[in-house]
């Protein structure tokens, strides 16, 4: 390890600094109030209530408490971990007790029964930032490898067909891939008023006139079959979120069989969109045929016609983030990046002044036919039609999605950087503004700030983003002051609508990282901080974090000791320690550094602020901590 030492001595902390260690403190006493008012004795979650019997929510229970880890990993009080193990196990033992209509629980071996990896993917962000977070603990290790052989072809859940390199159904899981009857799920997640009467059906050779036809409660039956008939089985595009539950295993264990799961799986989906002439088929049949389900390469389960791009983009995105993680090898990222162009290449350009075009990207792609859905901020022709040209439609900007910003994050090529530029919404968000509101739990948009500030354009954008998220933590303070305890009414989102934890300003700041894809990334981070006095991952007491700049060579990094005695920390390359410091410049003075790990002495009142070469995806990632 490089051994530093700050030199520089500060009367006052930056108030980005300040706004940091405030924000890790105030949201550690916001957790221990959330745990008293909103989980039961032993942990347990308040929902479900004894006698419920249903399918889906699991994964809402983990998002309500899903990134304390995280914060903890970051340099949070040791609470946040306490916390989030405590209720996690209550959260397991709760749906274990909580019968399906299919005669098994809702967790089953720990891991939910049956489900899509949208929300499998939300879910298991949990598991992962318990391993950045708790990487020694013989429980985490071994419930990851448990949930990753869940998906080896030798599982006897059956969820993956290893001749065929294919996951047998949309929805799989701890029960496997058989219990995927629509009818049974939440009406309010995949019933006409929520989705078809606001999304528009994805197949037009149906019966149905138009998507609201489908409030019939008659026809709403007619829609489950059709459900069933064409959505219950084969692959999905979805199904690539799987990888990172393997590769978190990788990153416990070194094992290979992990690694050669995923770039196994990953080929098999280049090679379908291979021969579907270059655009990925949202369904392939069991075996092995593309379209087979659906009829067509398109009207698959969360596919084109179903969600569009918002869903599609998701598995070759997070794919292909493993992949290069695992191997090092940035080739991978051509697959999404291919998909993104040609979206690009379809688009509409919309003047939005006498200065700035917006690109209106298609979404969706379907058979031609009469959508009459809810189409705000989707192009329409003069009838009011949404429209629809060679098959693709639902034109609008792609700001919503992170999926081009992740790219360039992984990439760092500057082409990659110009998509983003491309991409950019003129007319409706502005890359200075960070939104004092409580965010959604997507947390979508302050991707395209931090960006800003990166280029010089926001420098205000650290202490913005860090006093946005002190302002939602005493929003939700204040919300729980008001209630008083045990909400009148339960549901499965309780938990996540009353989170205090904000962990995304942290995130940029302190490690360079954007907001892992939220249905199943994992974090990519420029760096990593440990505490080597108290043996734990994060920044120790007192000490502020902030990358200042990232590119392709490498970034910019201050430390901030502003407490009152004397700190040391490691400073990682990489969130898995995947990338290797070349140089390290500091105080006027260059030094070959040739490690993917700095020992950093902060004396109480100093300022280290350093430059680093990085060699990035160098190195064999893994959760070990730096001495072990």
């Amino acid at each position: 390890m490089l051994e530093l030492e700050a030199r520089v001595s500060i009367r006052q902390r930056p108030e980005w600094a300040m706004v940091q260690r405030e924000l890790l403190d105030v949201m550690a006493s916001a957790v221990d109030r959330f745990v008293d008012d909103y989980v039961g004795e032993g942990g347990e979650p308040l929902w479900p209530p004894e006698d419920h019997v249903g399918a889906d929510g699991f994964d809402d229970l983990l998002e309500g408490f899903y990134n304390w880890p995280l914060v903890y990993a970051m340099g949070g009080d040791d609470r946040f971990l306490e916390h989030a193990r405590s209720v996690y196990e209550g959260a397991l033992e709760r749906g274990r007790e909580t019968e399906t209509p299919f005669g098994h629980p809702m967790v089953v071996d720990d891991f939910e029964h049956c489900r899509d990896w949208f929300h499998l993917g939300e879910a298991n962000q949990f598991t992962y930032n318990l391993g950045l977070a708790a990487p020694e603990d013989d429980v985490v290790v071994e419930r990851a490898e448990r949930f990753a052989g869940l998906y080896l072809a030798d599982s006897d859940a059956n969820n993956y067909d290893g001749e065929k390199r294919l996951v047998r159904g949309p929805m799989n899981g701890g029960a496997g891939p058989e219990y995927a009857d629509f009818s049974a799920y939440d009406h309010h997640s995949y019933g006409a008023d929520y989705r078809w009467a606001r999304h528009g059906l994805p197949w037009r050779d149906l019966e149905f006139e138009r998507a609201t036809d489908l409030l019939d409660p008659e026809n709403e039956s007619r829609l489950f079959a059709v459900l069933n008939e064409r959505c219950s089985t084969g692959d999905i595009p979805l199904n690539l979120n799987a990888t990172s539950l393997l590769t978190n295993a990788y990153l416990h264990t070194g094992d290979d069989r992990y690694r050669e799961w995923v770039l196994e799986y990953l080929e098999a989906w280049r090679e379908r969109t291979a021969e579907n002439d270059g655009v990925i088929p949202d369904n392939v049949g069991r075996s092995g045929e593309i379209g087979e389900p659906a009829g067509e390469w398109y009207g698959g389960y969360y596919g084109w016609s179903w969600g569009g791009w918002h869903y599609v983009g998701i598995g070759p995105t997070v794919a292909a983030e493993n992949a290069v993680l695992l191997t090092g090898d940035r080739e991978h990222l051509a697959f999404p990046r291919s998909q993104l162009d040609v979206l690009i290449d379809n688009a509409v350009t919309v003047s939005e002044d006498s200065v700035h075009e917006t690109l209106y990207i298609p979404h969706k792609y379907g058979d031609p036919g009469d959508y009459h859905y809810d189409a705000t901020g989707v192009l329409t022709e003069d009838d009011g039609e949404v429209l629809w040209s060679d098959g693709w439609y639902e034109f609008k900007p792609h700001s919503d999605d992170p999926y081009a910003v992740h790219l360039w994050c992984v990439s760092m090529d500057e082409d990659d950087r110009e998509r983003v530029r491309r991409l950019r919404d003129w007319g409706k968000r502005d890359w200075t503004f960070v939104d004092p509101r409580p965010a959604d739990k997507h947390g979508a948009g302050h991707e395209y700030a931090w960006l800003a500030y990166l280029e010089g354009e926001f420098p205000d954008y650290p202490t913005r983003v860090l006093e946005g998220s002190l302002e939602r933590v005493r929003s939700r303070q204040a919300e729980m002051c008001a209630e008083g305890g045990q909400p009148a009414e339960l549901d499965e989102d309780y938990l996540r609508d009353r989170n205090p934890v904000f962990h995304r300003g942290l995130l940029q700041t302190t490690m360079g990282s954007p907001q892992p894809v939220y249905y199943g990334g994992l974090v990519m981070a420029q760096v990593r901080h440990f505490d080597p006095e108290r043996r734990r991952p994060g920044l120790p007491e007192g000490v502020g974090a902030l990358v200042s700049r990232v590119d392709a060579d490498g970034i910019d990094l201050t430390l901030v000791n502003g407490g009152g005695r004397n700190r040391e920390v490691i400073v990682q390359a990489g969130a898995y320690g995947e990338h290797e410091f070349a140089t390290v410049e500091y105080d006027g003075e260059r030094r070959t550094a040739g490690t993917n790990a700095l020992s950093i002495s902060l004396p109480a009142g100093s300022r280290l602020s350093l430059s680093a070469a990085l060699e990035r995806y160098v190195n064999d990632p893994t959760y070990d901590l730096p001495w072990s």
